[in-house]
């Protein structure tokens, strides 16, 4: 089915209830990605390992981003 057929056969209702969930979704890849991120960068620091704490800082700071654009994103 392509987007365009699922577009002109689902209602306004449908659409709304569809795009909540993946809002949901965005939330909690936001959030669970955020936690890891965390997690590495203390097992970065543990080990006196600046690459892991660098690459803990870098998850955190794209789950953040990917968390504020789902909460800024239009509602139509």
């Amino acid at each position: 089915m392509t987007l365009k057929k699922w577009k002109e056969g689902a209602s306004p209702e449908r659409r709304k209830l569809i795009r909540s969930k993946v809002h949901v979704v965005l939330a909690a890849v936001g959030t669970l990605s955020s936690v890891v991120g965390i997690a590495v960068a203390i097992n970065g620091g543990l080990e006196f390992n600046r690459t892991k704490v660098l690459v803990g800082v870098g998850i955190i700071v794209v789950s953040t981003i990917l968390y504020i654009s789902m909460l800024f994103a239009p509602p139509e």
